[in-house]
């Protein structure tokens, strides 16, 4: 597969220069990329799910469930901080994809030089704060755990998190300016070997008998290497041209970003909070050892997700780039086989999962988690809908369609957040899933369904009268 992806790496650089394609040549090359793009980063995720597959029973035999629920708690606090870039990361990548589109390289260095100023800024600012306020909490009590080695081992960890994911928002822009130009599928090789690398550390952590903060850092610093690795390769060797320089740093770029980003921005809060709360909500109600009843089958759920968003979202940039050009012709065809597509697959992968999910569970960790089939149900079910969700937020973040985003997600947010924590009080962890699928399709999946559509229909009419116009 890795011989596949490079011969297809190859393949693309003969047609570097969108500016030599017409129409129909453009769609099928940006067809192409996506799939490259999809494919190497399904490649990338299977890896890293193979090595999941094996370091999470060793993990948890080795931690203990207290530990082990501890890590993923942790884990879990820090996805709801994924917004911690403030949207930079993201209105780079439009901003990128958009100038892209209008074959303006000059836009797209501005935009490559203010985004990493920007990204490093925040990371700096981010650890200056957590450790401005780290000795003042007990993140035993904080993370409600009550053995001695965890409550010791609780703030370490956080802190170790915490530094790598600065440093990975510091990084996240070579991804973006790779996805932005749909060349995602370099990023993905990067995150193959970072994966390789983290498995390797935490085979090593364990054998070595490290604390929890170590193996931590064992398991998140090969990503990051990876990804220092991959910066230094691309903006050295690829795209010197676009490397970051300070002379190229530009007011009106960054206002351009933050303009978008402040609306990534509030749009990533409401989904990192409604979508990565579950583990957080269970330990603070429930006690950090109910986390892996509720985790163990959720990671096995959240494989069908993962892999259908790592085959859609290189269609963000595409959309991006579409639209940018007028050709609403392949947008809208592009959308429809999209969905289709992501309901057929996902649904026909939940049932069989479902299934197989005892005892997958029971080969995945042994005879320690016996999660309850309704449970199993809510997940089967709302990976189907979450992944059909993903599907359309490509498009919708692709066309910009982000205020609507924000209204409907800041709505949907507080109503999912208080669905939980009103059914995990009435019906235990079985009621998690079941919350979210609720409020989703009355608050998110309604209004988008009315939207959408309408949402389209503007578009053609803008095109026909300015074809060169990008909708915003």
């Amino acid at each position: 597969m890795i011989r596949l992806a490079i011969f297809r790496i190859k393949q693309l650089r003969r047609h570097s220069d969108p500016a030599d394609l017409d129409d129909h040549e453009r769609g099928v090359e940006r067809n192409r990329r996506a799939l490259l793009t999809g494919s190497v980063a399904t490649m990338a995720r299977v890896v890293q799910i193979g090595t999941s597959l094996i370091t999470v029973p060793l993990t948890l035999k080795y931690l203990g469930n207290e530990r082990f629920g501890l890590w993923m708690t942790i884990s879990s606090v820090l996805a709801m901080a994924a917004f911690a870039d403030f949207g930079v990361g993201n209105g780079v990548l439009n901003t990128v994809a958009k100038a892209s589109g209008k074959d303006d390289l000059e836009g797209v260095r501005r935009a490559v030089s203010s985004g990493f100023a920007v990204l490093s800024s925040i990371a700096v600012l981010l650890l200056l704060c957590f450790f401005a306020v780290f000795r003042f909490i007990s993140w035993g009590d904080f993370f409600r755990v009550t053995s001695p080695q965890a409550r010791l081992e609780a703030g370490p960890a956080l802190a170790v998190f915490t530094i790598c994911f600065a440093l990975n928002i510091s990084m996240d822009v070579v991804q973006r300016v790779q996805l932005g130009l749909q060349q995602g599928y370099r990023y993905s090789l990067w995150q193959l070997c970072g994966s390789t690398l983290g498995f390797i550390g935490v085979l090593g952590g364990i054998r070595l008998h490290v604390s929890l903060p170590i193996l931590v850092m064992a398991i998140a610093g090969g990503p990051i290497l990876s990804t220092i690795i991959n910066a230094i390769h691309f903006f050295g060797f690829v795209r010197p041209d676009l490397r970051p320089r300070r002379k190229l740093i530009s007011g009106d770029a960054i206002s351009q970003i933050a303009k978008l980003g402040g609306l990534f921005f509030v749009l990533q809060v409401v989904v990192g909070v409604s979508f990565s709360s579950d583990n957080f909500i269970i330990a603070r109600t429930l006690g950090a050892v109910s986390v892996p009843e509720y985790s163990i089958p959720q990671r096995i759920f959240a494989l069908i997700t993962m892999t259908s968003g790592m085959l859609v979202s290189p269609l963000w940039p595409a959309y991006g780039e579409a639209i940018s050009r007028g050709d609403l012709t392949w947008v809208r065809r592009t959308l429809r086989i999209s969905l289709l597509a992501v309901l057929c697959a996902t649904s026909t992968a939940s049932c069989l999962v479902l299934f197989l999910s005892h005892r997958l569970i029971q080969w995945w960790v042994g005879p320690s988690v016996h999660p309850q089939p309704m449970l199993l149900l809510g997940f089967a079910l709302w990976t189907v809908i979450a992944s059909c969700g993903d599907a359309l937020a490509m498009f919708m973040n692709g066309g910009e369609v982000i205020r609507f985003q924000v209204i409907v997600a800041s709505i949907f947010g507080i109503g999912c957040v208080t669905t939980k924590v009103f059914f995990v009080h009435h019906f235990g962890i079985v009621g998690v899933p079941w919350a979210t699928i609720a409020a989703y399709t009355v608050l998110s999946a309604l209004p988008s369904a009315f939207y959408i559509p309408l949402f389209i229909r503007r578009m053609g009419s803008r095109m026909t009268s300015s074809p060169a116009t990008s909708t915003i």
